[in-house]
């Protein structure tokens, strides 16, 4: 692991939007989830290894998409009935996440739209100060992924519930119901609602971490970047911001050159629309101090996060970045590990919580 809070530079200042990009990464992961997802195909199998990457269906969706209840298993096609066995298996392990001193409250209305919701996890042990709270957003091409995936809450559950933590993730609206712009935007909205809720969750509302992955963090970012959608949103400062293989951040450099289809799906073509989602584009000073996390498997992550990384301190901002030797979904699973890693994520947000 290594850690450079500015002058990292990868081979050269070009975009190399190589197969090997976190774009082309974040397009596996896409892959499998729609391959799953439509329960039939046998291309879908060859995810299974990778079942625990972002996107990562649900059994209820499964069910849906594939007719699977206990009387039906039976007389399912193989691949159908094999990805709602995933699903199953997978939905149980998430169940069971939570550690047992924790007090969960799943699917928390913070919108008045149903996929606005989010999962609350509470520390049951009492704590000698209110519990500061870590929001989590899960990646997944802006389109794909669930806040209650093993891979986004296990590792993080298990490691800052015991230590006095409150844990929200959150869901937001996804393409092709709402373009990234108002995805950011109903973050924001969760923000407001959990700094409103904090009170009665025993939790401290001036000490919140904002926890992104991949498109998920693309989302976090632009809300930082843009002090019009938080206002328009309710959504006070929050301590910091932790970026997790973060995509997106300049989109006027990522857009004319070579790129993932679904880029081209979440921004489309106009380049005033790209400026409008771009989170460089929106900087205007003022943010949150922000840790990016990115893997050195691939040139691309931490190339790019040090130059938004430089933007942010430019403007008088704190920005850190770590860079670690693990995938995309590994980086984002492995988070609340024993690792490097997490203890250099529970460094940046200890030092930068109210006491």
């Amino acid at each position: 692991m290594w850690r450079r809070a500015e002058g990292f530079h990868g081979k050269g200042d070009e975009a190399s939007n190589e197969e090997d990009s976190e774009e082309a990464s974040e397009g596996v992961n896409e892959g499998v989830s729609e391959g799953v997802n439509e329960g039939v195909s046998e291309e879908a199998s060859e995810g299974l290894d990778n079942a625990f990457n972002e996107g990562s269906p649900r059994f209820a969706r499964l069910g849906l998409q594939c007719s699977a209840s206990p009387a039906s298993l039976p007389a399912m096609r193989p691949p159908c009935l094999r990805h709602s066995l995933l699903a199953l298996t997978l939905a149980l392990a998430t169940a069971l996440s939570a550690p047992a001193s924790a007090a969960a409250l799943t699917d928390q209305r913070y919108g008045p739209d149903a996929a606005q919701i989010a999962d609350v996890y509470l520390p049951d042990a009492p704590h000698a100060r209110a519990a500061p709270i870590l929001v989590i957003v899960h990646g997944g091409s802006w389109k794909n992924g669930d806040k209650a995936a093993a891979e986004v809450v296990d590792n993080k559950l298990a490691h800052w519930l015991p230590q006095g933590y409150a844990i929200v993730s959150v869901n937001t609206r996804l393409m092709p119901q709402a373009r990234p712009e108002a995805q950011a935007e109903d973050l924001g909205r969760a923000i407001a609602w959990i700094t409103q809720q904090a009170p009665s969750w025993q939790a401290d509302a001036s000490n919140v971490i904002v926890m992104g992955h991949s498109s998920g963090g693309h989302l976090l970012a632009l809300l930082a970047a843009d002090d019009a959608m938080r206002q328009r949103t309710g959504a006070p400062l929050w301590r910091a911001s932790v970026i997790l293989d973060g995509a997106g951040f300049d989109l006027l450099d990522v857009m004319p050159r070579p790129h993932a289809p679904f880029y081209d799906e979440a921004f489309g073509t106009d380049p005033a629309r790209w400026a409008v989602a771009s989170p460089a584009a929106q900087l205007r000073g003022g943010q949150p101090p922000a840790l990016f996390v990115c893997s050195t498997l691939r040139p691309d992550p931490c190339r790019r996060a040090q130059r938004y990384a430089d933007l942010l301190t430019a403007q008088g901002g704190q920005a850190e970045l770590v860079g670690v030797a693990r995938n995309h979904a590994q980086i984002n699973a492995d988070v609340g590990a024993d690792n490097d890693e997490t203890r250099a994520i529970s460094a940046f947000i200890d030092a930068r919580l109210a006491r």
